[in-house]
């Protein structure tokens, strides 16, 4: 039986959309007759693993020699990260920014700004970049709901914010539209005392402990918040979408969203955020064409490797 083993930086390290793709692209392994396990950099984010039905261990696997291994880590040094891939059968990387130059069976980069990233210091069999390469899973694509029947803007700056962050934002946008705020928190971090202020202040203001994202945005107007992986779930949900790179790995998401019609900071800044935001509520919004097949695409080639090698 073949066995896909993925090791994830999550949580406070690197945030909850990383989680969601590479469990998307492990999903899809499973999907396809493959059995599954999965490691994690520490506890923040196990819940999400668990609701997914994973079990789930901590540190770095190292019985990998007959896996398919799936890494998405930022922590990993590029020697690092080329000898766990070393140990394995086939080794997928997913790699935002190209600069850790690393050797590997498929590297993926699902990223919007993706094909520009110079990879030729790596080496790799295949290049996975791209939207037609998205890992978002299936309910992002699910029957998309009229402008006119959305209602409410998500701000969220990820897995690693408690709120604080989002709060700022939020408290603009509720004196300044009629739309609901929501706030989504993982479930792992304790909502900030500013947060749980703003929202018994302002009852449109309202906190969500780990909602369901896909559902969240689908009925959503926009999402406002980090530039990281959730910015192309709330695109392919149909949500308008003002960011900010919050993160070192978010700077060239930010960079090239508005090369698209996306206003984007490359910095957190709450006030210019909120007014950005409140500007592009209406305004016409940019059509990306995702693959909803991706991961079951990237899947059916490394399995196909696994039998067939080289």
């Amino acid at each position: 039986m073949v066995r896909a083993t993925i090791f994830i930086d999550c949580g406070h390290r690197s945030g909850l959309g990383r989680l969601r793709r590479t469990l998307t692209l492990l999903d899809a392994f499973r999907d396809s007759g493959v059995t599954a396990r999965v490691f994690l950099s520490d506890e923040d984010g196990a819940s999400f693993v668990q609701n997914l039905g994973y079990e789930y261990e901590i540190g770095i696997p190292t019985d990998l020699a007959d896996d398919i291994l799936i890494a998405d880590s930022c922590s990993l040094s590029a020697n690092d990260l080329s000898a766990l891939c070393a140990r394995a059968r086939i080794s997928c990387v997913i790699d935002d920014l190209g600069d850790r130059p690393v050797v590997c069976d498929y590297l993926i980069n699902p990223n919007l700004y993706a094909a520009g990233v110079d990879y030729s210091a790596y080496s790799a069999r295949k290049i996975f970049h791209g939207p037609t390469h998205s890992l978002l899973g299936a309910d992002f694509f699910s029957e998309p709901v009229d402008d006119d029947e959305r209602r409410g803007i998500v701000v969220s700056f990820g897995g690693t914010d408690d709120g604080a962050l989002a709060a700022a934002v939020a408290g603009f946008l509720s004196s300044k539209t009629r739309e609901p705020i929501y706030v989504p928190v993982p479930g792992y971090l304790e909502p900030s005392k500013a947060l749980l202020d703003l929202a018994a202040r302002m009852p449109s203001v309202k906190p969500l402990r780990s909602p369901e994202m896909p559902t969240l945005l689908a009925g959503a107007r926009m999402y406002v918040g980090a530039a990281g992986a959730t910015v192309m779930e709330a695109m392919a949900s149909g949500c308008a979408v003002c960011l900010a790179a919050t993160q070192k790995d978010q700077t060239q998401n930010a960079a090239y969203l508005p090369t698209i019609g996306v206003p984007a900071l490359g910095f957190y800044h709450a006030d210019a955020m909120a007014v950005m935001a409140e500007q592009a509520l209406f305004a016409e919004k940019p059509k990306m064409a995702f693959n909803a097949h991706a991961p079951m695409d990237i899947a059916a080639t490394a399995i196909d490797a696994y039998h067939h090698p080289a």
